[in-house]
């Protein structure tokens, strides 16, 4: 079996209450069974507070009650959870002990990364040096899970690893790096098996001003109309299409000139974000066949964050962190980006060709 996650993975350890933000919030916590027997022994007062606030949920499973500011009902005042805080980490539930590490398996392969909801992720991808992958091998070719493609498996595992070295090489700017990756995704999509990702395709040029911009005003307001998380979260990306949209072609190129200026090593964490994002998801076309939709998505991520981070420089990190809380831990809004991404009337190219 082969086993990678970014090299970056082991650095990480929970902020606890010193975080600028919080896991206990927003979402609905599932325990899982062996977490319920445990906190069924939970010393008092400890026991009696969780039985108070486990609560059933619309789909009939027992979870966390979160309070009207959506924090869980056990988030102490320091910004721990009672029950790491009062009786152990150890009697966390599955769930609350993995985050924000994900892994995806495949019977043949498993990866394992952050996931960037989690700010002291975010910002250990953001600060990295290069996205770059640790591999073992424990020799055992175990084949794919029943229901998984094994050419398909094996054509996205050639064309994402393709894609990974290209977004992380040194030749072209970031955009050219996307708009080759959505322009070869297009192609990949229907012949994965023989298609060489980097066979006589050249960088294209770089995307016109005026309609990258009309782009990525766009997405900000696609954004802001999926179900939110935070309201805020809508209201920042209404009034930043807006302000985008009201900016003259100069005074664009000029921010941006400022921006990148001030900002030397944006092009690097940008690339570092796209291969975060191909990592964790060119893989899920296993389970539908659809690559566009997921690399236009990457693309999308990517100029929502350089556009963002326009308006509010230094916030880079931060601002990755709300993206994928709100897009990319929402199955719903996911799924509702990559499909409307997917269709060619739905969206412009996220970087507009």
């Amino acid at each position: 079996m082969v086993e990678r996650r970014p090299d970056y993975y082991t650095h990480f350890h929970c902020l606890g209450g010193s975080c600028p933000d919080t896991c206990c919030r927003d979402w609905s916590v599932v325990p899982d069974e062996a977490a319920l027997a445990d906190y069924a022994a939970a010393p008092a007062p400890l026991g009696e507070r969780i039985a108070q606030n486990l609560v059933t949920d619309e789909d009939g499973d027992t979870c966390f009650r979160l309070d009207e500011q959506g924090l869980c009902a056990l988030l102490t005042p320091g910004g721990l959870c009672a029950i790491q805080k009062d009786w152990g980490e150890g009697h966390l539930c599955a769930h609350c002990a993995a985050y924000p590490r994900f892994t995806e398996e495949f019977g043949c392969l498993t990866e394992t990364a952050l996931a960037i909801s989690c700010p002291e992720a975010a910002r250990l991808l953001f600060e990295a040096p290069r996205f770059a992958l640790v591999e073992t091998n424990d020799g055992v070719d175990d084949p794919p899970f029943d229901g998984v493609d094994p050419d398909l498996l094996a054509g996205l595992e050639r064309s994402r690893a393709q894609v990974l070295a290209l977004l992380d090489g040194d030749q072209g700017t970031i955009w050219e790096k996307l708009r080759t990756v959505l322009g070869r995704a297009k192609a990949l999509e229907s012949s994965l098996f023989a298609e060489d990702f980097r066979r006589d395709f050249p960088f294209p040029p770089p995307p016109i001003p005026g309609l990258f911009r009309a782009s990525a005003a766009r997405l900000l307001e696609v954004l802001a109309e999926l179900d939110p998380l935070r309201p805020d979260w809508p209201e920042l990306l209404k009034a930043r299409a807006k302000q985008l949209s009201a900016l003259s072609p100069a005074d664009y190129i000029a921010l941006r000139s400022r921006y990148e200026q001030a900002n030397p090593r944006w092009e690097r964490q940008l690339a570092n974000l796209a291969c975060y994002f191909v990592f964790r998801h060119w893989h899920k076309a296993v389970n539908d066949d659809v690559l566009y939709g997921r690399a236009a998505f990457v693309c999308a991520a990517c100029s929502v964050a350089y556009h963002l981070s326009l308006f509010q420089p230094g916030e880079e990190a931060a601002l990755w962190t709300r993206f994928s809380r709100e897009v990319e831990h929402d199955e719903n809004n996911l799924a509702e980006l990559i499909w409307a991404l997917s269709e060619p009337d739905a969206l412009p190219p996220p970087l507009t060709f």
